[in-house]
């Protein structure tokens, strides 16, 4: 019975998260889910019935299937968009977001009830509840080029958008009539507005509007980690439930009206805000768990909160995608987990309070340890003392904002909100020195997941003291743990790959390597013509660099440029200016263009060790990995294409596997590669010539090399790369090739004996 109520309660949501997220990232079998989900479930209904043991385990296969299909389901709009759709469209405008060049309006469509998209001009006058009538195409929204590069698909995947349009034509018409919603929040932003002299903060707070909260403030909250603080929540909820229920209490009420009138304001609330995931959470958690305390239902707090999430997923299962939604239930979901063992005693109540306060916050933190790392790649080692510091600030800003939202400002109550105001600044001042954040460094994020399950696991085990005798339970933990910590400090070489990420750059080459033992290589770096760099893109700044920094690359121990064209040279630039570099290798093959000039000066100018390199040149890497330079043995100019056919050849040999980089050396080079007796040019795995261009195509080179796997560096480009005559050389020999035109590629290899393409690490 147990079992099944576990089964039944608490596997539920895990369940149907996992489902919902498996479910989306694949066009799976809808008719084939459909029946699986069927038969399980009819299965499962048997065993119950007849009280077989097998039930819950049958329950739990019916629930991922059953939450596989929502998935599917909840992304069918998505499929919509992936052929683009040209046409004339009308729909209601139901979010308006004003950007730096347009403003981005949310617009459900009359017909099909799908969500788009439209960028409209900044000086277009549209109102939430508008009919918008628009021609132009439909398409999905833009994918990231790099992980930790902003993904305008993602953000808009989780508002449920999957469709984006920039209208040739567009014609607003207004709805006739009051719009209320609009109105009251109008009105509650103008009360706060003119009670308080700097209401960021307070709008933040109270409405969820954080315009007016600047970007040194969020990125100061962010730092101290007390960002979580900024989330309309339960502590809102919280304080909204006291406040109209004092009020209800001294009101001739039943129960249940008092009760109804309570959940009534919580909801008006919570709509009026605008409020995300976090705030539907305590809402459904204050309405259920009201009810059944009134209902006299034993309820256990752990159950509740996988209820409500369930429901909050089956209702809207977009929110998997929605990072509010698992930052809230990950660590409220510790913070349950854990609370029966945290309730220490202390002689002194006050001191006691700050214990436990202390304990909930780090405990929160260490539920929310793997997701942080993933989104974020760091975490905010002072969050629990700074929580513990600013908490009582911020519910008196809070209880303060209410009140001067509903027009007591001036009342007394803006004069000492401005008070506390300066006191927050204060100590955002006397803190933010302080601040030091976590990166994984040498561990990795598998690594982390250990210790988290650990974490939960421990939880789990001694919040039930009953079913299993204290000392085994803490013999199985400690057991447990010297396992996950055997495993940890085991060689990097074992736990570790050596990986090699061709990165998405555009046109351009870019590899980045990392050794076992977390030495960082980087390889050319991308760029863009001179053209574009005149109208302001950089790729270093918009694809690299985010990338490097979504890796915690610390510093670039060897920075190596093949030849310096634009396109290989132009990112490295940005990397040059906000990265430690230990090394620098090139060629030695000087150019005229300003990118080269400013090359040099700022290898002059950071002191950086700057290394001509020639054939017969090797460098150790660690680990058993050497970096062997094969050609040039000196720089000819007078070559044809003198700068793509001097590109380096470099080597990288890890065990019994070699890696060939090639830059952009064209034909007539590599015939005299592949003549030259004494040059091994062995390789299981190839970087293709300049891009996969015609130019450089020779098969006897290909037959030389003789490779497993090949990656291409090509972007959608007017070049024509890759030539379709050496995709099919490729094919024709079963070489696994890959290009970086959908995103960055990454090669591993295990103990130097083992290599795959696997996911780039995201």
């Amino acid at each position: 019975m147990h079992m099944l109520k576990l089964s039944s309660s608490l596997l539920l949501f895990p369940l149907l998260a996992l489902g919902i997220y498996l479910g989306s990232l694949s066009l799976l079998n809808v008719r084939l889910l459909l029946i699986l989900f069927v038969s399980l479930t009819s299965l499962w209904l048997f065993l119950a019935y007849r009280g077989k043991a097998a039930g819950p385990w049958f329950f739990g296969m019916a629930v991922t299937f059953g939450a596989l299909l929502v998935g599917q389901m909840a992304t069918a709009p998505e499929r919509a968009w992936i052929t683009p759709v040209q046409g004339t469209f009308t729909g209601e405008v139901y979010t308006i977001n004003p950007l730096s060049y347009d403003q981005r309006v949310l617009v459900r469509l009359d017909d099909t009830k799908l969500k788009v998209a439209v960028h409209l001009p900044l000086d277009a006058q549209v109102q939430i509840d508008d009919s918008l009538l628009f021609t132009g195409t439909v398409t999905r929204p833009k994918q990231a080029a790099n992980p930790g590069v902003f993904c305008y698909r993602q953000y808009l995947r989780r508002l449920g958008v999957f469709g984006v349009c920039y209208p040739d034509e567009f014609e607003l018409s207004s709805r006739a009539g009051p719009r209320l919603l609009p109105s009251i929040r109008s009105s509650l932003r103008d009360n706060v507005v003119q009670s308080v002299r700097d209401p960021g903060l307070v709008l933040a707070l109270v409405l969820g509007e954080r315009d007016q909260l600047g970007r040194d403030r969020q990125e100061c909250w962010r730092s101290l980690g007390i960002s979580h603080l900024l989330a309309i929540s339960g502590m809102h909820v919280g304080l909204v439930a006291l406040g109209v229920g004092l009020l209800a209490g001294r009101l001739p009420l039943s129960p249940w009206k008092r009760r109804f009138m309570v959940q009534g304001v919580l909801l008006a609330y919570v709509v009026v805000a605008g409020s995300g995931a976090s705030a539907w959470r305590a809402l459904l958690v204050s309405a259920l768990g009201g009810y059944a305390a009134s209902m006299g239902l034993h309820q256990e707090p752990l159950h509740l909160w996988a209820t409500v999430g369930w429901i909050l997923l089956l209702v809207k299962p977009s929110l998997i995608f929605d990072t509010g939604f698992l930052l809230s239930f990950a660590a409220s979901g510790g913070i349950l987990l854990w609370s029966p063992i945290l309730r220490w005693r202390c002689s002194s109540r006050i001191c006691q309070y700050i214990l436990r306060s202390l304990l909930i916050s780090v405990t929160a933190q260490l539920s929310l340890a793997p997701l942080l790392f993933r989104l974020f790649g760091e975490v905010a080692v002072l969050g629990p003392l700074a929580t513990l510091i600013f908490l009582p600030c911020i519910v008196i800003l809070l209880v303060g904002g209410f009140l001067a939202a509903l027009g007591l400002g001036p009342l007394g109550i803006g004069f000492l909100l401005n008070g506390v105001m300066n006191l927050v600044g204060a100590l955002e001042a006397l803190l933010l020195p302080c601040a030091r954040t976590w990166v994984l460094g040498a561990w990795t994020l598998t690594e982390v997941c250990l210790w988290w399950i650990l974490f939960v696991y421990a939880g789990w085990s001694l919040r039930k003291p009953r079913l299993t005798p204290p000392k085994r339970t803490l013999a199985r933990l400690m057991s447990l743990a010297v396992v996950v910590f055997f495993i940890q400090a085991q060689s990097p070489v074992l736990r570790r790959p050596l990986e090699v990420t061709a990165v998405n750059v555009g046109q351009g080459d870019c590899y980045y390597m990392r050794t076992p033992s977390g030495v960082h290589l980087l390889i050319d770096g991308g760029g863009d013509t001179p053209y574009w760099q005149q109208l302001g893109r950089n790729v270093g700044e918009e694809r690299l660099v985010p990338y490097l920094r979504y890796r915690q690359v610390p510093r670039i121990d060897y920075l190596i440029l093949s030849h310096p064209h634009e396109d290989h040279l132009f990112g490295l630039l940005s990397v040059l200016e906000h990265f430690e570099v230990g090394m620098v290798i090139d060629n030695g093959h000087e150019h005229s263009s300003p990118s080269y000039q400013r090359y040099i000066e700022l290898i002059t100018e950071k002191g950086i060790f700057h290394h001509v390199a020639r054939s017969g040149d090797e460098f150790r890497l660690g680990d058993g990995i050497t970096l062997h330079v094969l050609y040039p043995d000196r720089v000819r100019s007078t070559l044809p294409s003198a700068y793509n056919n001097n590109s380096l050849l470099l080597r990288l040999q890890y065990g019994g596997i070699r890696l060939l980089f090639t830059g952009d050396l064209e034909t007539a080079v590599l015939y005299d590669l592949v003549q030259d007796p004494h040059l091994d040019l062995g390789a299981q795995w190839l970087k293709v010539p300049h891009h996969g261009s015609r130019g450089s195509f020779l098969d006897q080179f290909y037959q030389a090399v003789n490779p497993s796997w090949a990656v291409i560096s090509a972007d959608p480009n007017v070049h024509g790369h890759p030539n379709k005559e050496v995709l099919g050389f490729l094919d024709e020999y079963g070489i696994d090739w890959r290009t970086t035109r959908e995103g960055p590629v990454t090669f591993q290899i295990w103990w130097g004996l083992l290599g795959r393409f696997t996911l780039s690490p995201s």
